[in-house]
């Protein structure tokens, strides 16, 4: 039986972690604002996570576009989704002047806007930022009913496999299969379903995916009041999944390794973003990746593929905002759209990117994706998400202890009390 990674969750080590390096980055940020470079133009700094797009390949492109009158350059945050976020809001909240512009997550959306910590976004560029957006990538890049981030790439889950591994298995890959079919055909046929868990979101997205499939919520509003839907008919479903899962020893769960193992000699199927058929992991196995949906609770339920992205924002006190926002419409134009599906297998968050004849002929998962950004669900808008994804961690990991009677009560629990403030 395959025993799940132990896992460093306490709150107090990532605050420690998260000082030390806020500490190296801003011994290494910039000092100055209205930094420029050899020739007199103004130099941007672009704060962004690790990604599988060459971001500083696009910095450049816009950079030495007719008639811009900056230098953008990459920053690079942590590949950590917690480290990132207190990084991020010790940066903001100190009114750090060398931030001109950020990669959103979109789970850090609704928490930052409603500290206030960006820069509302000028009215003839909303309509513009907003044209043509996926309404999911839309809405999540809104709080409270405005516009607070440019949407950029929109990325949902999709069931990867190898070659005929689903034939053997016993499936029919042209749709979407159920959890317990997936589960047992892998077992079956001796091969592993990996979780992708890259930064740090896989259990999160995981379980607000299976929570979704069984037409639940795990979290209802804004507010500290909020509804909690864990401790549910959709809740025990979830728990029930992720308990066969782990007895059947087919995988470890979500795992940052989990596109090495896919690539391995067991490897079979992967539950994984859009993009990561561009990643040098899979390099090896390319010629026999393919893709179905997103798998399902029940054959009666849908398929709720987790939904995650970008959008660029710039920070409230970022001392040149107009050109930060310059930087975000050259970011988010046609062109460096198409970089992002073509060269990385994102999902770009504007719909009409899809009908450019470079993505049509580079990105053969189009129907999928499409159909994936109608049906699937990002993580709840909420100010309180980090709390609500801490209280996951530390009531579905780890794997071995999930029970259908117990988790959902426990992790309801735990979540109620996070967002009532209570203390641990």
């Amino acid at each position: 039986m395959t025993v799940p990674p132990v896992r460093v969750r306490g709150a107090g080590v990532l605050a420690i972690v998260a000082l030390v390096v806020f500490a190296l980055l801003t011994a290494c940020s910039p000092s100055v604002k209205g930094e420029k470079n050899s020739a007199g133009t103004t130099i941007l700094h672009w704060y962004v996570g690790p990604d599988r797009v060459d971001t500083k390949v696009l910095a450049k492109a816009c950079s030495q576009a007719p008639g811009r009158d900056y230098e953008l350059k990459v920053e690079p945050l942590p590949a950590d989704a917690d480290i990132r976020n207190n990084l991020l809001v010790r940066r903001l909240s100190a009114k750090d002047p060398s931030i001109d512009l950020i990669g959103l997550d979109d789970s850090f959306t609704a928490e930052f806007a409603s500290a206030q910590l960006l820069a509302p976004i000028p009215d003839d560029l909303a309509p513009v930022y907003s044209k043509d957006i996926f309404p999911k990538a839309l809405a999540a890049a809104t709080f409270d009913g405005a516009l607070v981030a440019a949407p950029w790439w929109f990325d949902p889950q999709l069931l990867w496999y190898r070659g005929t591994v689903g034939e053997r298995a016993g499936l029919d890959m042209t749709k979407a299969v159920t959890w317990e079919k997936l589960i047992s055909g892998a077992k079956r046929v001796g091969v592993g379903v990996e979780i992708d868990d890259a930064n740090s979101r896989g259990v999160p997205d995981w379980v607000s995916s299976l929570v979704g499939s069984g037409g639940g919520q795990i979290v209802d509003g804004a507010g500290r009041s909020s509804t909690v839907g864990l401790d549910t008919l959709a809740g025990a479903e979830a728990a029930g999944v992720v308990q066969f899962y782990y007895e059947s020893s087919i995988g470890r769960g979500p795992s940052a390794d989990a596109l090495t193992k896919f690539a391995g000699a067991s490897g079979g199927f992967l539950l994984a973003p859009s993009s990561v058929v561009s990643d040098p992991a899979l390099a090896v196995v390319a010629a026999e990746l393919q893709w179905a949906p997103y798998p399902l609770i029940d054959a009666s339920s849908a398929s709720i593929p987790p939904l995650a992205g970008v959008a660029l924002a710039v920070p409230l006190y970022a001392p040149h905002s107009d050109l930060s926002y310059k930087a975000i419409s050259c970011l988010t134009s046609q062109s460096s759209m198409q970089a992002l599906m073509s060269s990385a297998g994102h999902s770009s968050s504007r719909a009409t990117t899809y009908d450019l004849s470079a993505v049509v002929g580079s990105y053969p998962m189009a129907a999928l994706t499409k159909q994936a950004l109608a049906d699937g669900a990002a993580v709840p808008q909420t100010p309180y998400w980090q709390l609500v994804r801490a209280s996951l961690l530390d009531t579905w990991l780890p794997l071995a202890s999930v029970q259908t009677s117990t988790t959902p009560v426990d992790s309801q629990k735990a979540v109620v009390a996070k967002l009532a403030g209570e203390l641990p």
